[in-house]
């Protein structure tokens, strides 16, 4: 990564240990010394811990990471008190300054600066069991694929193999004063995908959906490989989590359990707060009955209910409010993803079943079997199923999956990046319009230009 950064992520980390202590006892991973914290393996699940709650960090998956993503598209715009960097993300103006992708792009690195440490020194923690051993590995090889993806897809140009464009691919702490030019696009993914097929072959405990999995492995290889164009290796794995029998879709009556339960069958991976740890979600998004519009951060874009009104029958639409809110919100409207405004603990939905089906659906093409899978999806959700009629063409076909992920994945940190890995930037959000976000200004001045800016930035 880079030498000053560095430092800045280390005393940002200390913090994230901090807030970790209001529900475990547990030290971060870069609080002390690695001879200290690797030295028993209590040190190395305190460790893990830490590694957990860096994603839950509220510019990471606590919050602000999909919802920023999201309102820089037509599925969202911005409140507050009319700050410049939130109306940059809703005017698709962003500069390299920005609060919002400079903290976030921290947030990210420091979740595989925590992965690192164990990926790096969990060979040294005596008296470690063999299956904890290979379970710990495979869950930080998974944690540190996901920030890597997360940094390719927002911030690299994962849509073009031979860019130079892709991101700082960083495995070690052992030189963090040492500035990491980017790797290209091919040699990111390669990274990627080397990491979660390493975590899948290391994980032997199932411990719920609440942390990473080998089904988790699978799916994330699935929304990698669907990226990639590698479209066989997308739906093997898509299907395999789909055929493992341990989730499930729910029907169109319990749409709402995704977003008001813990750990449904649905969810392949998803990060559980509690009323101690609360998430930034609602505050972002919902705050309360009555909120203004200068009360929440992140709002639900008015072409979002035109979309929904094309879809009569929908029950996705349930989940997007544009009637029962202050006329200064309107004609926006607010997501119902993340109520629950009495306790604030609402989820964050990394990975969910419904995904797989869309990758499974998209990677199959336009065939019987791809639109089965897409129809199983659509039904679940009150929609009629679609025939091949309906989608005379392989781009007619492509839209519907695009549809249908815009309907199923909504504030839920989708939208930019399959809009530009499908070339439809321009199209849904203008001409001119950056597909992704810069590098934050301060890492190019950090690293003295080692860290290449994107272009139009």
């Amino acid at each position: 990564m880079k030498g000053i950064q560095y430092i800045l992520i280390v005393a940002m980390l200390m913090l994230t240990a901090t807030s970790c202590k209001k529900i475990l006892d547990v030290v971060s991973p870069n609080e002390v010394g690695d001879d200290a914290i690797f030295s028993t393996v209590d040190g190395l699940r305190n460790a893990r811990i830490g590694m957990y709650n860096t994603l839950q960090n509220r510019n990471y998956y606590g919050g602000y990471f999909p919802l920023f993503t999201e309102c820089y598209t037509d599925n969202g715009t911005t409140g507050g008190y009319d700050v410049i960097d939130l109306n940059d993300i809703a005017a698709r103006t962003v500069g390299t300054a920005n609060i919002y992708v400079q903290q976030t792009y921290n947030a990210i690195y420091n979740t595989i600066y925590t992965a690192n440490k164990i990926i790096n020194n969990i060979d040294n923690v005596p008296g470690l069991g063999a299956d904890e051993h290979d379970n710990t590995l495979a869950e930080a090889y998974f944690v540190r694929a996901l920030a890597e993806f997360d940094l390719l897809r927002t911030w690299g140009e994962h849509w073009d193999k031979t860019s130079v464009f892709g991101i700082s691919v960083v495995t070690t702490t052992d030189a963090p004063e040492q500035s990491v030019a980017r790797s290209t696009v091919e040699q990111s993914y390669q990274q990627i995908i080397a990491d979660l097929t390493q975590a899948d072959g290391l994980f032997n405990n199932y411990q719920g959906n609440q942390y990473a999995s080998s089904a988790a492995a699978k799916a994330l290889l699935a929304r990698v490989y669907l990226y990639y164009g590698d479209y066989e290796a997308a739906a093997e794995n898509a299907a395999a989590v789909i055929a493992e029998g341990s989730f499930a879709l729910f029907g169109p009556d319990d749409l709402s359990k995704i977003y008001t339960e813990k750990n449904t069958e649905e969810s392949i991976f998803e990060l559980v707060f509690d009323p101690q740890n609360t998430s930034a979600f609602n505050a972002a998004t919902y705050l309360r009955d009555d909120a203004l519009r200068s009360d929440v951060i992140f709002i639900a874009n008015a072409d979002l209910h035109t979309f929904f009104e094309s879809r009569p029958g929908d029950n996705r639409s349930s989940l997007v409010d544009f009637e029962n809110n202050d006329v200064s919100i309107q004609p926006d409207g607010r997501t119902q993803k993340y109520r629950g405004e009495t306790t604030k603990d609402n989820a964050a939905y990394i990975i969910r079943l419904a995904e797989m089906y869309l990758v499974n659906a998209e990677a199959l093409g336009r065939s019987s079997a791809g639109l089965a899978a897409l129809n199983e999806l659509r039904t679940s959700r009150g929609l009629e199923a679609l025939q091949l009629s309906d989608v005379p063409t392989a781009d007619d076909y492509l839209l519907a999956i695009l549809d249908e992920r815009r309907a199923e994945l909504n504030f839920e940190g989708h939208r930019l990046s399959d809009l530009a890995r499908l070339g439809l930037t321009g199209t849904y959000l203008g001409e001119g319009v950056n597909p992704i976000m810069p590098i934050p200004a301060r890492e190019i001045s950090a690293t003295n230009g080692v860290v290449a800016q994107n272009d139009g930035y």
